[in-house]
């Protein structure tokens, strides 16, 4: 019963495989910063070249700077989701005597 159930699932099972994969690359493009920090390098090196106008570069340095802007609070957000899930732990001290190290049911300190 479940091997015809896995042959009859299996163009659905891939097609989610296929999907996760892209939105695993969509989430990397997306907050991955070095491919605007390449184009701030390469619009500097426009400007320096004269190939582009001050304000041109000014308006499109100002874009890119919002993005990375966006990227960083975006990883600032996911590390904060990340610190409280494991800081949501807590830690329960014993104490024990001074020989052996453990408590034993009945003695005070």
């Amino acid at each position: 019963m479940f091997l015809i159930d896995d042959i009859l699932l299996a163009p659905v099972t891939g097609f989610k495989f296929i999907l996760s994969q892209i939105q695993k690359m969509a989430d990397q493009e997306l907050n991955d910063d070095t491919l605007i920090k390449e184009q701030l390098i390469e619009l500097q090196m426009r400007l320096e070249l004269d190939e582009i106008s001050e304000a041109e570069y000014q308006e499109r340095e100002a874009e890119l700077f919002a993005r990375l802007r966006a990227i960083k609070e975006r990883q600032l957000e996911l590390l904060h989701q990340v610190h409280t899930a494991e800081s949501s732990s807590f830690v329960i001290e014993v104490g024990g005597d001074e020989e052996t190290q453990f408590w034993k049911p009945g003695e005070r300190e």
